[in-house]
C-alpha cells in the first residue's frame, strides 16, 4: 500500500509546516549538546587507548588483536566517532531526522552516555511529530488502496468486465509450448497436449 502511496503522492512531506520548525528548534540545539556528550564519551574511550594507531591498516591489526572489554571499548569509541561526524553532518546540512535517530540510539543502545533531561524531552517529542506523520501517511496508504479496491469492484461489476477477466486469467492459467530448434510460426492459442 505504501508503493501505491509514494506513486500517486511522490515526494509528500507528510509533516505539517508547524511540525517541521519545531523538529528544527528541537533538534538544533540538541544537536549541539548531543555532540559535546559524545565528545566527552570519546574523549574518555580515547584515555583507555593512547598506544591507538593513526593509520587505518595499523589500527585494524590493533583492533583484531583486542579481547575482551578492551574489544567492546574499541568498538564503542570507533561507532561514536562515526556518530559524531554523522551528527555533525546532519546539523551542517540541516538533516534534523538523521539528529533525532542518533539521539535515539544512545539512548537505548549506550547507557555510558547520560542524557540530560533537555535530550530526553526533545527526542520524546522528535519521536512524538515522527510517529503523527506515519500516522497520517499509513492513514493516506489505507485510503489509496481502498480506492483502488473500489474501481477494481465496480469495474468488475459488469458483466463485460467480469468476461474479460476471466478471459485474462484463463490466459495466465494456461502455459505456453516453447518449441526448441524447429522454427514455427507461434499461434495464440498454443497449448501443451
Amino acid at each position: 500500500m505504501f508503493e501505491r502511496l509514494d506513486r500517486l503522492q511522490p515526494e509528500t512531506d507528510w509533516r505539517s509546516l508547524g511540525e517541521e520548525v519545531e523538529f528544527e528548534e528541537l533538534a538544533l540545539p540538541a544537536a549541539a549538546e548531543f555532540r559535546t556528550l559524545l565528545t566527552a564519551e570519546i574523549d574518555r574511550l580515547r584515555a583507555l587507548f593512547p598506544e591507538r594507531p593513526g593509520r587505518t591498516r595499523e589500527r585494524t591489526a590493533w583492533f583484531i588483536a583486542l579481547e575482551g572489554q578492551a574489544y567492546d571499548d574499541a568498538c564503542n569509541l570507533s561507532a561514536l566517532e562515526r556518530m559524531r561526524s554523522e551528527v555533525y553532518r546532519a546539523r551542517r546540512e540541516e538533516n534534523w531526522a538523521a539528529v533525532a535517530w542518533n539521539l535515539g540510539r544512545v539512548r537505548q543502545s549506550y547507557p555510558g552516555i547520560p542524557l540530560p533531561d533537555t535530550l530526553l524531552t526533545a527526542h520524546d517529542r522528535m519521536t512524538a511529530i515522527d510517529e503523527a506523520a506515519d500516522e497520517r501517511r499509513r492513514q493516506a496508504a489505507v485510503a489509496a488502496e481502498q480506492a483502488a479496491v473500489d474501481k477494481e469492484i465496480a469495474q468488475r461489476a459488469t458483466d463485460e468486465a467480469w468476461a474479460k477477466e476471466l478471459k485474462r486469467r484463463a490466459r495466465i492459467d494456461s502455459p505456453r509450448v516453447i518449441r526448441v530448434g524447429l522454427q514455427t510460426a507461434t499461434s495464440k492459442d498454443d497449448h501443451m497436449t
